[in-house]
């Protein structure tokens, strides 16, 4: 999410020339003379301190969150004592529609349907007598699209950035998406690009809301604005139809990415953030934006864009010389598929994926810790391991992961993380996955079951680290559930006004959720998966005593 300025305007501006006085209407005209400009200034008030104080709209929206056809009321005051009758404040940007109230300090501001985006207002406070130069504060909006509100109209994929903080897609299509790329323009933070979309995901392309991919060619995505700096050439945005808590995927790989932070080491990982989307002009909903793993992903992350990167894509890709039936496998690069590197197809092509298959196949789990680093980053895939216990996603225990490895250099396999659908107390048809759940996840990959039963010291010394102080506390956990929840806000309610009664009826559990009764609102949703959380840490805590 892009963070709101709360800068001076002497850095927005590189600085100014302290004037000997600045009052009122004449802050304006000051600033736009340029021969006030210089390198330095020696002094900016601070005497003011200003704070901002809401009054909602009708919409019942809590500010800084409107709706088309809320009236913005917004008081400026200062923190700290001052006569008011030597006290001026300015907004120095006062939209067309506004009116401000010099005595009160205070912005009304009614909006329509057209009104739609975000809003940055500067102020200015001078206090007279005070010769540094005016105190200054932007302050931050957002107006949602209202299709009832007066002079309704779509938005406009220029300005309409951003929704109560959001960045939006704009995707205009031919109206008739597919599971192969298609030619789409998409407008985002108001650059339009010629692109291409499909629909996405084994499951997903038959829900209601679909997951989709997105391609760019030239120019590429620029995400910079929301703080990741390499372009893209792919992005993926997850739908959460299958997830009315809505962040269950950004937690796993948010968690993933801070094991890798909190030991301190480089790992694959794939960078999310919230993002919503309207589909030819209308409102298509709230979505998990996320990398796609490629090889461009691979080069972002340091590693060579011509290595080999496997995915694991049935429960056949588990490590053992035997299929997830039991049966010898005709090939051991059985479960996977091939997605970068070159052979892509043919002889040759899964050569290095099925020598690390033999090795983990035959050896016993002591000799395989013997040279497991040789083989695979030993850290990264015990750290697989917790992540999928912690949070029971068991589908993505063997599939659903993405190994990479550059046969030219002598650097071992790595692990990525994919598709989390199934994770934290609930499984990919959204039924409820029990907290005490007890697997071992041995049987499922050998790599796994070699740590288990031939280094399990060193593999529950780093859970117990995690644990203590880092990503797998209830803490940690708990507080970006509630962080993910003050960044969409009321994205949440508007996206599950229009997908909720389809989640409800979809035919896939709609059935079983219903004879069982455990139909949840998105806040219930969020309050079962933060006690299973803390429930779960505690199973996982006995679980760990026992090595």
């Amino acid at each position: 999410m892009r963070k709101v300025p709360t800068i001076t305007l002497c850095l927005q501006l590189a600085c100014l020339e302290t004037p000997n006085a600045l009052v009122g209407s004449d802050t304006q005209n000051w600033l736009d003379s340029s021969e006030h400009w210089s390198e330095t200034v020696t002094y900016v008030s601070n005497q003011c301190g200003m704070a901002f104080s809401w009054t909602p709209g009708v919409s019942g929206l809590l500010p800084p969150n409107y709706l088309e056809d809320d009236t913005v009321r917004l008081t400026v005051t200062c923190n700290q004592a001052i006569d008011d009758s030597l006290l001026s404040i300015t907004p120095l940007n006062l939209p067309d529609s506004a009116q401000w109230d010099p005595t009160l300090h205070t912005l009304t501001y009614p909006t329509d349907g057209t009104l739609g985006g975000r809003v940055d207002l500067i102020f200015a406070a001078k206090i007279e007598g005070d010769e540094g130069f005016p105190e200054t504060e932007t302050v931050t909006f957002w107006i949602g699209d209202n299709p009832d509100a007066v002079n309704a109209s779509i938005p406009v994929p220029e300005t309409y950035t951003e929704e109560w903080g959001l960045p939006v897609f704009h995707v205009e299509s031919d109206g008739n998406i597919g599971t192969t790329y298609e030619a789409a323009s998409i407008t985002f933070d108001g650059v339009t690009y010629p692109a291409e979309i499909q629909k996405r995901g084994a499951v997903s392309i038959y829900y209601p809301k679909n997951s989709f991919g997105l391609r760019f060619d030239e120019p590429e995505l620029d995400l910079e604005s929301f703080g990741i700096e390499q372009r893209r050439d792919h992005l993926v945005l997850i739908t959460p139809f299958d997830d009315n808590s809505y962040i269950r995927q950004r937690l796993i790989y948010e968690l993933w990415e801070e094991m890798a932070r909190y030991w301190d080491v480089s790992r694959l990982t794939p960078r999310t953030f919230f993002a919503v989307m309207y589909l030819d002009g209308q409102y298509h909903g709230v979505y998990t934006a996320c990398d796609r793993i490629d090889d461009e992903f691979a080069f972002h992350m340091g590693l060579s864009k011509e290595g080999n990167l496997y995915k694991a894509v049935n429960h056949d890709a588990n490590f053992y010389l035997t299929t997830n039936s039991g049966v010898a496998k005709t090939t051991l690069a059985a479960g996977f598929e091939k997605k970068e590197g070159e052979p892509s197809s043919g002889d040759n092509a899964f050569d290095d994926l099925i020598e690390l298959v033999d090795t983990t196949g035959s050896s016993s789990p002591h000799d395989f810790n013997l040279i497991s680093d040789q083989w695979i980053q030993t850290d990264e895939f015990m750290d697989w391991y917790h992540l999928v216990q912690m949070s029971v996603a068991y589908d993505s225990a063997g599939k659903n992961a993405y190994l990479y490895h550059d046969p030219t250099d002598e650097s071992p396999f790595r692990y990525v993380p994919w598709d989390f659908n199934h994770s934290w107390g609930q499984d990919w048809r959204t039924f409820r996955v029990s907290s005490a759940t007890d697997n071992d996840l041995t049987e499922i990959n050998a790599i796994f079951a070699h740590f288990l039963w031939g280094n399990a010291s060193a593999l529950m010394d780093r859970y117990r680290s995690m644990r203590l102080d880092g990503p797998l506390s209830d803490s940690w956990l708990l507080e970006r559930v509630a962080e993910y929840w003050d960044e969409l806000g009321p994205a949440i309610d508007k996206d599950w006004n229009k997908w909720g009664a389809s989640h409800q009826s979809y035919s896939s559990w709609s059935s079983s959720r219903t004879a069982s009764g455990d139909w949840t609102t998105p806040a219930e949703e969020r309050a079962y998966l933060e006690d299973w959380i803390v429930e779960r840490g505690a199973v996982m805590d006995a679980f760990a005593q026992d090595f």
